[in-house]
């Protein structure tokens, strides 16, 4: 019921911040007066308060181009739009970002193309994660990193078992609005990853609705996001049930990753990071093979 009022609709029309297109989308494609449908991905447009031209929503998606061997990837970004390179990045989240049981540190490890550091914690929520001091050593870590330092922001999982959803929203505010105010560095907010439950042959996801306050929270501090819950569900979807429980961390355990699915999903927070975009491809390294079995949603593990 709170994500129908979220993204109710006004005469057939999405309300501020509801979604208004997508693979598969039959809601509403039309935004209210004030606002505009902007792309994020194939998966996820929104409708972003302010009056961009539809020229200007149509030249924002990016295109990828794949050479016939699979091995290089060029991705390319709107005309007159130059993604910065990054000079490091820093991660922050929950156990589906940790080095054993995440995407992070195969993100660290066989993505990035910079330096990079992972301070995800299993079980961490927006407030234990400063609570326990996870917070104020990515703090001096952010300020000592080679700049621009790009800080992605990935939580939700443990929040939606002890928090309301505004009570998520500001805090990952309050994350991100301290990040900006550290010269040089850049909150990236990261919707969750999807769990690999499925129900009648399709993903049975309960945190979209956290991912909607994840994009307000980047949009009320005029952050960026990228789109990892969509996406990852899309791509599961697609390769189904058998081959994504291959990506299980252990039998049993559709939440965390493999070293295989940890690589799966690094690769597509890395084309994603390029895609939408928010640092340019020099700051990622090519998998073209990868990317290529991602985007036609074919089973890596």
């Amino acid at each position: 019921m709170a994500m129908a009022g979220l993204l109710g609709t006004a005469v057939g029309q999405a309300a501020v911040w509801g979604q208004c297109g997508g693979t598969g989308w039959t809601g509403p494609t039309a935004c209210v007066s004030g606002s505009t449908c902007v792309y994020s991905n194939e998966w996820y447009s929104q409708c972003i308060p302010g009056t961009q031209t539809t020229t200007a929503i149509t030249t924002s998606k990016t295109t990828t181009k794949l050479t016939t061997t699979g091995t290089t990837t060029k991705t390319t970004t709107p005309a007159g739009t130059t993604a910065p390179t990054a000079a490091s990045f820093i991660l922050a989240g929950d156990s589906t970002v940790t080095n054993d049981k995440g995407w992070g540190g195969a993100f660290c490890s066989r993505v990035s193309s910079v330096a990079c550091t992972n301070f995800a914690h299993s079980g961490t929520t927006t407030i234990t994660f400063k609570s326990l001091g996870d917070w104020s050593k990515l703090i001096a870590a952010v300020k000592a990193a080679p700049k621009p330092c790009y800080v992605l922001i990935q939580f939700g999982h443990n929040d939606q078992k002890v928090l309301s959803q505004s009570e998520f929203q500001t805090n990952l505010q309050n994350m991100g609005n301290e990040i900006k105010g550290i010269s040089g560095a850049v909150p990236v907010f990261v919707t969750s990853l999807s769990r690999r439950g499925f129900s009648g042959g399709k993903v049975s996801d309960s945190l979209e609705t956290w991912m909607v306050y994840t994009r307000n929270a980047a949009n009320v501090i005029g952050a960026k996001y990228i789109e990892l819950l969509q996406t990852s569900i899309g791509y599961l979807n697609g390769i189904g049930e058998t081959a994504a429980h291959k990506m299980d961390y252990e039998s049993g355990d559709s939440t965390h990753l493999n070293s295989c699915g940890a690589g799966v999903f690094a690769r597509m927070v890395g084309d994603l990071l390029v895609r939408k975009p928010v640092v340019a491809q020099s700051s990622i390294k090519i998998d073209g093979a990868t990317t290529g079995k991602i985007d036609a949603k074919q089973a890596i593990c």
